[in-house]
């Protein structure tokens, strides 16, 4: 059994082939066995008109065609085009001079006779046979460099050369037609060699179908038999004024119309038909557009609300991670500031209690802004913040440890290679007023504002950025020291502080130390007012382009 899956439909166009062939086949039978019925020789004069009008009929379709192909080859450059200029030339040529030197006809050049129209109609049905088979062989889509001009000039030399050797030395070419003996057998075995020649054109065009689908080559095809069938009764006529002989003539018409027909269509409608369907959905997107474009602008609105509300919710995870902007421990007194420039930072920092005589705290700077910076500073935090006894202890023992351990970390998880922090990190002991800190890889110093005014930076400790070497280098953090006295401040910076606004910084760095020292006996609060003030002046003038964020200690 066939499954469901299996079943082809028949297409219908081959259908029209058998139907020529089967149709033909049944005519002619009819016309065999009714022929004593039908069978009659037509006057001479009423043939001769008919016979003028279908081949000056053929005349017109024949340089019509080759109009088409010769100016349609400048567009496409297609290969067969230039062989169906050709074709149609020299057998509209050879069917003019056929019909004017047709037995009964004027004087053309020479007199008009039977053998002289026979001689030019068997040449020109070969020329259009093979001329045709020619273009089917090759491939439709196959292009040419080829001046037309060349294929012109050719055509007609060919086609004046015949004409001048059937008019002027008809005696060079066998007999075809002996008047009261009727066709002889090399005009016989001529048609059944163009019939040949038609049936083995019809399969390539049939193959072109098969390939394309396009129905111009089954028309192409049908002209083709329709064609083949005319050389059938162009073998059964005794007189040249007989019925076989006009039949014949009907279906050499027929045969040339649907064959130029293809051609018409496929170079002239088929264009203007793609044109117009081209201009057709053109007009439907247009007219769609409006709403095309209210669908999608409402789409991507309502996944941009959702982008934002996730980097809100984001937000708040990373702001909670933070502490509180004004903290007192162990009456040591933080103020922080903390202005990113999108709505994720990739700058953080943290300020923690290790033991009671201890205080941890550190300012980080994630390699750009957005989501994956945020995501950094969760797992930045999560590391150097201690979480249970052995962190504690190494908390303790010293900060370039605790950046020793956040490098070895960093390298094992699967972050980007591109990515990478910059972390200043302390530690502050209440009892002895030590300060130790190390550096990784920051490249803003925190700068130390003595009560008595003297200022310095803490420049002991350089080291490297927390980046995925560790494949390649294993760095040493070393730690350096400071003893703070009571009223001694230090604030901790990213360089978004004094680089953030490009051209029109906030602070220069010796400006920053001049705020810091003309406030050192104001509040911690006030000095903080001071430094936003500044901020938002420049900020009023220059939009930021870097996170700003800071703390400010004080012993």
């Amino acid at each position: 059994m066939v499954s469901i899956k299996e079943k082809k439909t028949v297409d219908w166009k081959y259908l029209s082939l058998i139907f020529i062939c089967f149709g033909s086949l049944l005519l002619f039978q009819i016309a065999g066995t009714l022929e004593i019925y039908i069978y009659r020789v037509i006057g001479d004069i009423t043939f001769l008109t008919y016979h003028m009008i279908l081949e000056f009929i053929s005349v017109v379709i024949c340089f019509a065609a080759f109009t088409i192909t010769y100016y349609t080859y400048l567009k496409n450059h297609r290969l067969r085009l230039l062989i169906f200029s050709s074709v149609f030339f020299i057998t509209g040529w050879l069917d003019f001079f056929h019909a004017m030197g047709y037995n009964g006809m004027p004087v053309f050049f020479t007199d008009s006779s039977i053998a002289k129209a026979t001689t030019f109609w068997i040449i020109g049905r070969l020329v259009f046979a093979i001329g045709l088979l020619t273009a089917g062989i090759i491939k439709y889509y196959r292009k040419a460099t080829w001046s037309r001009v060349y294929f012109l000039w050719g055509s007609i030399v060919l086609a004046v050369a015949i004409s001048y050797m059937v008019t002027n030395h008809l005696g060079l070419f066998p007999p075809l037609f002996i008047e009261g003996q009727g066709l002889t057998n090399i005009k016989i075995y001529l048609e059944y060699v163009i019939m040949l020649v038609f049936v083995i054109a019809t399969a390539f065009y049939v193959r072109d179908y098969y390939t394309t689908k396009d129905k111009v080559f089954i028309i192409m095809a049908a002209g083709l038999l329709v064609s083949a069938f005319a050389e059938v009764a162009f073998t059964l006529y005794r007189s040249v004024y007989d019925i076989y002989n006009f039949l014949g003539h009907l279906y050499k018409i027929a045969g040339i119309y649907l064959i130029s027909r293809a051609i018409f269509i496929y170079n002239l409608d088929k264009p203007y038909m793609d044109l117009q369907n081209a201009k057709k959905k053109i007009k439907i997107h247009a007219e769609n557009l409006e709403k095309i474009v209210e669908r999608r602008t409402s789409e991507i609105q309502k996944v941009n609300e959702k982008m934002i509300q996730d980097l809100e919710y984001a937000k708040k995870i990373q702001e909670s991670l933070l502490p509180p902007k004004e903290l007192k421990i162990f009456g040591v007194q933080f103020i922080s500031e903390y202005i990113p420039c999108e709505r994720l930072s990739g700058d953080f920092y943290g300020i923690y209690v290790i033991d009671e005589e201890n205080i941890g705290m550190y300012i980080a700077d994630v390699a750009g802004h957005g989501v994956s910076a945020a995501m950094m500073t969760v797992f930045a935090d999560r590391v150097i913040k201690p979480t249970g006894l052995q962190e504690r202890t190494l908390s303790i023992e010293a900060p370039h440890k605790t950046l020793d351990h956040f490098y070895r970390e960093f390298n094992k998880s699967q972050f980007p290679i591109e990515m990478h922090v910059v972390i200043f990190h302390a530690i502050y002991n209440i009892r002895n007023k030590i300060l130790s800190y190390c550096s990784g890889g920051m490249n803003v110093l925190p700068i130390v504002v003595r009560k008595n005014g003297e200022v310095t930076t803490l420049k002991e400790s350089t080291g490297f950025p927390i980046c995925r070497f560790g494949d390649l280098f294993i760095p040493e953090y070393k730690k350096g020291d400071i003893r703070l006295d009571k009223g001694d401040r230090v604030i901790f910076y990213t360089d978004g502080l004094v680089e953030s606004f490009k051209n029109n910084t906030p602070f220069e760095q010796k400006r920053l130390i001049q705020l810091l020292l003309e406030n050192r006996e104001e509040t911690l609060e006030d000095t903080n007012k001071k430094i936003l003030e500044q901020i938002q002046r420049a900020g009023l003038e220059v939009k930021y382009d870097d996170d700003v964020t800071y703390f400010i200690m004080e012993a």
